[in-house]
This record gives C-alpha cells, sequence and structure tokens, in this order.
C-alpha cells in the first residue's frame, strides 16, 4: 500500500466518507496534485505515525480542534467537529468531549474564539435536528430581583403537575417554576443525550434564561426522586445558580443490584410499554391508605404515566441508573434540606441518611409517606420547605 491509498484510508476514517468524496470530486487541474499532498503527506506520514509513543487518533482530532479553534480556522473547526460527532469509530467525540476544548479555548484563545466556536457548533447541532430539546415551563408570578425563585423539579415519569399540592401556597412567597424533564410531560423529546448531565444543563440553561436574564438572582431548587439527583448535581456544577436546594425522595447513588433492577424496568417497557409498569409504579409511589382514599390520584398518575414515551422514559432509566454523588455531594456549599419518606421502598430512609452525611450542613426530616412525598403529605413537604427557606 503506497503512501496516497494509507493516507485516503485515514482521511475517510476520520471525515467521512461524504466529505471525502465531495473534495475529490471538486478537484480540477489545479487542486488535483493538492489533493494527492494533503492525503501522502497529512494523512498518510502524519495520521497514520503509529510508532511507540505516537498519539491515537482520537487525541489527534483533539488537538485538531483545540488549534482550529485558536488560529480562527472555523471552517475546519465545523469540518472536524461535524465528522467527530457522527463518526462511528474509535475517533468520535462526545458533544461533552467538544464542550470541554471550547471551554479550554476560552481561557487560552480568548472568549471570542471560543463563542464562535459554539455557534459553529449550534449550527451542526440544528442541521442533524440533534440541538437540546425544549422544556415545557409552568411560571407563577414575574421573576425580579427582589423576589426570591424556586424551580420544581419532578420525579420520573411525572411532569410538573406533581407539585400542584404546593404550587398556590408557594407562590404567596415566591416566583414558581415547574417544568417538564426532557422526554417527559410537555417537553420536547431529546433525539440524542438523556445523561444525568444533560438533565442537569437543562435545568442550568432553564435557571439563566427565566431566571437570570430577567433580573433575579439564585433560586431555591426543589427536586423530588429524579429532581432531587439533579438538584445535587446542579448544585455541584453550577453553585453560581442557587442558593438552597431540597433533595426529596432521592438517591446519590445506586448498587449493582439497584442498577439491575432498572435495567430490567428498561426491558420491561421496551418490550412491553407502559402499561407493563402501572402497578409497580403507583404501588411504590403511594401507600396502601392514601391508594385506596384517593383513587382519583391514581387515575390520574396512572394517565400520566401512560403518556410517558416508551423510548425517552427508558433513556431517562438509564441516565440515572449510574449516579454516583459520593464525592460530588462533598463539594456542594449551599444549604440544603434533605426529605425522606419513612415508607419510600424506592429510596429508601437508609439513602436520604447517606445523601445528608455527604453534604455538609444539610437538615433531614421525614415524613409519613412512600415515594411522592409531595402528593402524600402536599401541607407536611410545604411546611418544612418554607421553614427551611425562612431560616436561610
Amino acid at each position: 500500500m503506497n503512501a496516497f491509498e494509507a493516507g485516503m484510508i485515514n482521511r475517510r476514517r476520520i471525515l467521512g466518507d461524504a466529505w471525502v468524496d465531495k473534495s475529490l470530486g471538486e478537484a480540477n487541474a489545479l487542486t488535483a496534485e493538492f489533493q494527492m499532498l494533503i492525503t501522502r503527506h497529512a494523512w498518510s506520514e502524519v495520521w497514520g505515525r503509529n510508532h511507540a509513543g505516537a498519539i491515537d487518533d482520537k487525541t489527534r482530532r483533539m488537538l485538531v480542534l483545540a488549534m482550529t479553534l485558536g488560529m480562527g480556522r472555523y471552517e475546519e473547526f465545523g469540518l472536524h467537529a461535524k465528522s467527530a460527532l457522527t463518526s462511528t469509530n474509535d475517533t468520535a467525540l462526545t458533544l461533552d468531549t467538544i464542550k470541554e476544548i471550547v471551554f479550554q479555548g476560552a481561557i487560552y484563545c480568548g472568549v471570542p474564539a471560543a463563542n464562535t466556536a459554539m455557534h459553529v457548533i449550534a449550527d451542526i447541532l440544528k442541521s442533524q435536528g440533534a440541538m437540546p430539546p425544549a422544556l415545557h415551563v409552568v411560571r407563577t408570578g414575574t421573576v425580579s430581583s427582589t423576589k426570591p425563585t424556586v424551580v420544581l423539579s419532578h420525579a420520573l415519569g411525572f411532569n410538573h403537575t406533581m407539585w400542584d399540592g404546593i404550587v398556590p401556597d408557594l407562590a404567596k412567597q415566591f416566583n414558581v417554576i415547574a417544568y417538564d424533564h426532557r422526554g417527559q410531560g410537555a417537553s420536547e423529546k431529546s433525539t440524542t443525550d438523556y445523561s444525568i448531565d444533560a438533565l442537569v444543563d437543562d435545568a442550568a440553561a432553564l435557571i439563566i434564561r427565566e431566571v437570570f436574564s430577567k433580573g433575579g438572582g439564585p433560586v431555591h431548587f426543589v427536586g423530588l426522586s429524579m429532581g432531587g439527583m439533579v438538584a445535587q448535581a446542579l448544585a455541584a456544577r453550577y453553585p453560581h445558580l442557587v442558593k438552597s436546594i431540597v433533595v426529596a425522595n432521592s438517591a446519590m447513588r445506586y448498587d449493582d443490584a439497584a442498577q439491575a433492577q432498572w435495567r430490567g424496568r428498561i426491558d420491561t417497557v421496551q418490550s412491553k410499554g407502559m402499561a407493563a409498569i402501572i402497578e409497580l409504579a403507583t404501588t411504590r409511589w403511594f401507600t396502601p391508605e392514601f391508594r385506596a382514599a384517593n383513587p382519583q390520584v391514581l387515575e390520574r398518575v396512572t394517565s400520566i404515566l401512560l403518556a410517558n414515551e416508551p423510548t425517552a422514559y427508558s433513556r431517562s432509566c438509564a441516565a440515572i441508573s449510574t449516579i454516583d454523588f459520593r464525592r460530588s455531594n462533598t463539594s456542594i456549599s449551599c444549604p440544603a434540606l434533605v426529605i425522606a419518606g419513612t415508607r419510600d421502598i424506592s429510596t429508601i430512609p437508609a439513602w436520604s441518611d447517606d445523601i445528608h452525611a455527604s453534604i455538609r450542613g444539610s437538615k433531614l426530616v421525614s415524613l409519613d409517606a412512600a415515594h411522592i412525598s409531595v402528593v402524600e403529605q402536599p401541607a407536611e413537604f410545604l411546611r418544612h420547605c418554607l421553614e427551611f427557606f425562612s431560616s436561610l
């Protein structure tokens, strides 16, 4: 195999057949020799270096992105960013990795260069239909710098109506924002990322857009179950956005047995649909007494669960099944209230104890409730939140 053939293999592997075919198809008497040159030297001699100590092609790709960003070669940056995101081989890069390269570029190459690179990435995502999904948001009151804001983040499979029992009274003292997680409720479905980091980025973007851009400041972030997981990671990754967090009926990690249960639920939903887990969910979410006394609530919750699209629900399950906040929780510096349900078998009280122990200075309270404690005990849930907020 000669240098041109070897270079062509590397060129197609890194940039993809479509782009290479386009470049070669546009070759003419002026550019043909140049195409031969870069294929032999750039793509064979440099990209083909494989001696001991040579860097791998994924690292080369990251270096190219950093260098083209720094030099303002945004067309080349976009070419490599797009091929990195769409590649199906071991040179592929995640969007998070490319974002980190841009963040580094903001420091060492300048904010204007990084800002332009972000716009290039956004254009790529738009062209692929892969922009982060729009979230359905429900607001009460007008955000201002004088009135604090509470953001409410619901449990897996539910939607913003989970908070209906406390919103009216909460809104007497606070601006209240409730939202549906990506892929749930009335929010858009994401065709790409359902990682916990993506859910946290959704929450951060919401706070910046809905609160900070309107003159508001850090928010009280209240999350239950999956929402409580978002609360923990949000406080660790975006401490400047939160004044306090409430983590209700949640977990900070799942052991191997619990992860196996999540995989089982995913398999069930994917093979049999949402109807197959209705009884499991409702019996774990609410105590027997509550279910017997509130058939209308069970009917409403069942309809909400059934409205979930199985693929989006499964991706959300996968996103939270591998969480591990044992290390990041130790960095949380804002005040935190942990709420446990004494009869919660989905996120057992001991898991709330663990969260409480991991967040320095946090407060722990318990409610006589199962998993969705804010629906079972709205008055008590609200009372603990208000007392906590007023103590700050």
